[in-house]
């Protein structure tokens, strides 16, 4: 389901875009929408797109635990236990027991796992020029660095 068009000319929507918190809240929806369509066929979403990125990003390659999983993408520990499941059944993530401890699982991720992260990185870009679209490519930069510095700041 798409949201409505915005419309800046209604009253009311021009006082809701003097508010920078709704207008990233409808981008984040409407990025989400077009990330989810893009995976459509994999039959992944974006928040098992992010634990597979997060796990890419693991320096080590050693894999990460669960709950450093759930603490560094935000999400409720809950969540994070059926996206490594449905990452698991997918081939693209594997639990292993921890090294350090063998109560502890860690998430790894596969070469089917690498393998997809490559092969959507493209529909990624897309989806982002698509959402910048009309913005040109040193805006984008500087929205970029400014969206991160934020993200820095208030995610630690």
């Amino acid at each position: 389901m798409n949201p409505a068009p915005i419309d800046a000319h209604e009253p009311w929507m021009r006082a809701l875009h003097a508010d920078t918190g709704y207008l990233l809240y409808r981008l984040g929806l409407r990025s989400g929408q077009l990330f989810n369509a893009s995976l459509q066929e994999s039959g992944l979403r974006l928040r098992h797109y992010a634990v597979l990125r997060f796990l890419a990003s693991e320096a080590s390659g050693r894999g990460v635990l669960q709950r450093e999983l759930s603490a560094g993408l935000g999400y409720d520990p809950s969540a994070i236990v059926g996206l490594v499941d449905d990452l698991e059944k997918a081939g693209f993530a594997e639990r292993r027991p921890s090294p350090d401890d063998r109560r502890s699982r860690i998430v790894v991720l596969t070469d089917k796992g690498r393998s997809y992260l490559r092969d959507s990185d493209e529909a990624g870009q897309r989806v982002t020029g698509e959402l910048l679209e009309p913005l040109s490519a040193k805006e984008r930069e500087a929205l970029h660095a400014l969206l991160l510095r934020v993200a820095e700041a208030g995610l630690g």
